[in-house]
């Protein structure tokens, strides 16, 4: 393959638009151009690198195994020239720009709040896209550059790609909770066997802390718990903590940060997980000066808060 393909970053924005829409007329639409030019740039890309990316179906378009290997190579590069716009827009103006962020429940509810207001207070044009969700949502947005970054939970330093910078924090531990009004509270003692009557309720489908869940209650003899409702709101899970007797999996530290939330810490059962907290950028944005701003100010932030626990 003539790789040299990279540097037309024209080229790879066209394919990317094919492949997301998984037509060439409606890629066409959105690009606003003609299907015809829009063909010949596959063509085109396709020439250049010496193999077929889409395989043409009835009814749109389908991505071959050598379209599958070029797809994460051009999201990199597509993010890597939205970073390099961004630091050039934020350089000529000084202050404004557009931060894209990810937060795991914990970060988004008792960090981010704080650390986003003192972070627009310093750079008051800067505009600050907020998305809170599980790591199995926001760690692929960051890898294909739809993130800039992320506080979360941090995965093992091994599997973080290269181009991704590991920023730990502090540690973090998961706890099994329930509403300040749950039965199980009353009582002097809790017992791994005490937690079967109860339902459980998820946020976000999140597979990751389910999976350890799972095998903590099984390392303390209990049974595995008994999901009923997944929630995509942690508002919502909250609520439903607090109005009937179900329990939950969620970072201790939100319980202590936040106290006006209703929830306990189920004692005596111990941690589900224990994990580094901290963010996650890309390494193109090390030296924008509002990445470094929000790093700065979170970790602040979870300093302050482990002061009060």
């Amino acid at each position: 393959m003539d790789m040299a393909v990279v540097s037309d970053s024209g080229l790879l924005r066209r394919f990317l638009a094919v492949a997301t829409d998984g037509s060439i007329s409606a890629a066409a639409q959105r690009l606003a151009i003609t299907q015809p030019a829009l063909s010949k740039s596959i063509n085109q890309l396709e020439a250049r690198l010496g193999v077929q990316l889409f395989e043409r179906l009835p009814r749109g378009v389908a991505l071959t195994a050598f379209g599958q290997t070029l797809l994460p190579h051009a999201r990199r590069i597509e993010a890597e020239c939205h970073f390099a716009e961004v630091e050039m827009r934020a350089f000529r103006s000084g202050r404004s720009g557009r931060l894209r962020v990810g937060a795991g429940p914990f970060f988004g509810v008792a960090l981010l709040p704080r650390a986003v207001a003192r972070l627009q207070a310093q750079y008051p044009e800067l505009t600050v896209e907020l998305e809170v969700g599980v790591n199995e949502l926001t760690h692929p947005r960051l890898f294909d550059g739809k993130l800039d970054v992320v506080f979360c939970g941090l995965p093992d330093a091994e599997s973080v790609p290269p181009f991704i910078a590991r920023h730990a924090f502090f540690e973090m531990q998961s706890r099994i909770v329930a509403g300040g009004g749950h039965p199980l509270l009353a009582k002097k003692r809790i017992a791994a066997g005490d937690l079967a009557p109860y339902p459980w309720a998820i946020y976000q489908q999140d597979r990751e802390m389910v999976s350890h869940l799972f095998a903590a209650l099984r390392d303390l003899g209990a049974a595995p718990p008994r999901i009923t409702t997944e929630f995509t709101s942690l508002t919502a899970l909250i609520q439903i903590l607090k109005a009937g007797p179900y329990l939950s999996c969620v970072a201790d530290a939100l319980v202590k940060a936040e106290p006006g939330l209703g929830l306990r810490i189920v004692p005596h059962l111990g941690a589900v997980r224990r994990f580094a907290g901290g963010g996650l950028v890309h390494r193109s944005l090390e030296n924008y000066a509002p990445a470094v701003a929000l790093l700065e100010a979170v970790r602040d932030e979870a300093a302050r808060l482990a002061k009060l626990r």
